[in-house]
């Protein structure tokens, strides 16, 4: 009965130490004696200077430090700094492709690392505001599909939603079944994607993880594509990915304030070349796509385009067919 008190008592006293201490909220000595009274164990300064060193052997970092005349006691390091349980909860909240209920929970789990002083500040600091979610609620067991096809090597069946403009969710071409071989996770501009190769359109296509439906790992084993390179297909294709278009190398001529914009985009390690005292070039490897093309509108000729010629006529083709479309109402 002695041990099973002994015991007790060891888990009550790091409970409380990690429940209610940092360095902003140290405890005394006579507080931890009241603490343990009012839980039903027997206590002196002796108990709770053993109790501390053993709680310090098993590796708990419990700070014993004087305050004034008292001696005070609480949690040093944690598993997870404070900074750090708020930025992984304000990621949560942010997410796209977390579903609003399922941000609550993990955030409320997040708070679970740090004490009761810390833990509102940090759910107030994630509330999202005005910030877009997945409706998705099944988006945590496609990724554990998807996650466990890619670790066995094995192929994934599953359906594909469109949303109509009544915002009706409908599958894709009548609830066609697909059957790709997933080659990993990536998560890329706030979204989540699973590259896969497809025999059918022979070559990887980026299937947004919140748009599947009804995965299922398959006895199929999965082709490996040895040429699939996680942050290369990333930078070039996810950012980029419009069809099927063919990976080209590209020059931009931007003016010298985009730079960090390129940078970005393509990486530290895209290849420049200063044109004059205003403005430099960019060779890019992208799939010239509306989505390429859309982001380079975006500054306003800031950054144009300048070779190849058919990538800068097709360009222009479209700027063409957006001001046909564009015409004001007489």
């Amino acid at each position: 009965m002695n041990e099973l008190n002994t015991k007790g008592r060891l888990l009550f006293l790091e409970h409380y130490l990690l429940e209610n201490t940092d360095e902003n909220h140290p405890v005394t000595a006579e507080k931890l004696i009241q603490k343990y009274e009012d839980n039903g164990y027997k206590a002196n300064r002796s108990t709770i200077r053993d109790d501390i060193s053993v709680l310090q052997a098993f590796g708990i970092d419990v700070i014993s430090e004087m305050a004034g005349k008292n001696k005070v006691f609480y949690i040093g390091s944690r598993l997870f700094e404070l900074a750090e349980i708020k930025m992984l909860a304000d990621a949560v909240a942010s997410s796209r492709f977390i579903t609003a209920d399922k941000s609550e929970g993990i955030i409320n789990k997040l708070t679970g690392l740090t004490n009761e002083h810390n833990r509102q500040q940090i759910i107030n600091g994630a509330i999202p505001v005005n910030r877009l979610k997945t409706l998705s609620p099944g988006i945590f067991r496609t990724v554990d599909a998807v996650s466990t096809a890619i670790t066995e090597g094995k192929k994934i069946s599953f359906q594909y939603i469109d949303i109509l403009p009544t915002k009706e969710i409908v599958l894709r071409h009548n609830g066609k079944e697909y059957k790709v071989s997933p080659q990993a996770l990536v998560w890329d501009d706030d979204r989540y994607y699973a590259p896969s190769y497809s025999e059918e359109k022979n070559c990887i296509v980026p299937f947004r993880i919140d748009r599947m439906r009804n995965v299922a790992v398959l006895d199929d084993n999965a082709y490996i594509d040895p040429q699939f390179n996680i942050a290369d297909y990333s930078k070039m294709v996810l950012q980029m990915f419009d069809g099927n278009e063919e990976e080209r190398t590209v020059t931009l001529i931007a003016e010298n304030r985009y730079m960090l914009n390129i940078i970005d985009r393509f990486g530290e390690d895209v290849q420049t070349e200063i044109i004059d005292s205003e403005h430099f070039s960019a060779s890019v490897t992208v799939r010239p796509s509306s989505t390429f093309f859309a982001w380079v509108f975006r500054f306003r000729g800031g950054i144009r385009i300048t070779a190849p010629k058919d990538v800068v006529l097709s360009y222009a083709e479209m700027l063409k067919q957006v001001m046909k479309a564009q015409k004001p109402n007489k």
